[in-house]
């Protein structure tokens, strides 16, 4: 990496050029460049059209749900509990939580299979960070949070959308 105040030569990744001691840290992040690349890296996740939640407590039944995700054509549903995002339930969790487990769907609570462990985005988190966290762990769908509060969620249909808008 070349110093731009120097042009000393410097090993990749330093945080402070050895010739003249120029702070070197921000030089090797990524940046938004033209076209295709930099859309997905300069975008917002709060631009994209995101999708109302649904929002249940973590008592409501499993048939209330798949009820509320039918009636929205949504296919997860997002857990409150004291106003934070405290899970999601979605498709995958009823066939493989509820369904193959023989559990009774109008009895069993949400809380007792839903997902807790959630990755959440924030409007300012750039596209290619949703691709990269739906990829890498395999999820379809993240909530996007404000200020601890649930704004809305990005599926891979809102990706898909967005990717195909890009592109025409």
């Amino acid at each position: 990496m070349r110093c731009p105040s120097c042009a000393a030569d410097n090993i990749q990744g330093v945080d402070t050029c050895a010739e003249c001691g120029a702070d070197l840290a921000d030089l090797d992040l990524p940046e938004a460049g033209r076209g295709f690349s930099g859309r997905l890296l300069g975008d917002r996740i709060g631009d994209l059209k995101l999708s109302p939640p649904i929002v249940l407590a973590p008592e409501a039944s499993v048939s209330e749900a798949v009820v509320a995700m039918r009636e929205a054509r949504q296919g997860c549903v997002f857990i409150e509990r004291d106003g934070a995002v405290a899970g999601l339930f979605n498709e995958r969790h009823l066939l493989t939580r509820v369904l193959r487990k023989d559990l009774d769907p109008k009895v069993t609570p949400l809380s007792a299979v839903m997902s807790t462990d959630l990755l959440q985005l924030t409007p300012d988190d750039p596209p290619a960070f949703a691709v990269h966290c739906m990829v890498s762990r395999g999820l379809r769908h993240l909530p996007v949070v404000s200020e601890g509060t649930l704004t809305g969620f990005v599926s891979v249909r809102t990706i898909l959308g967005y990717l195909n808008e890009m592109a025409g």
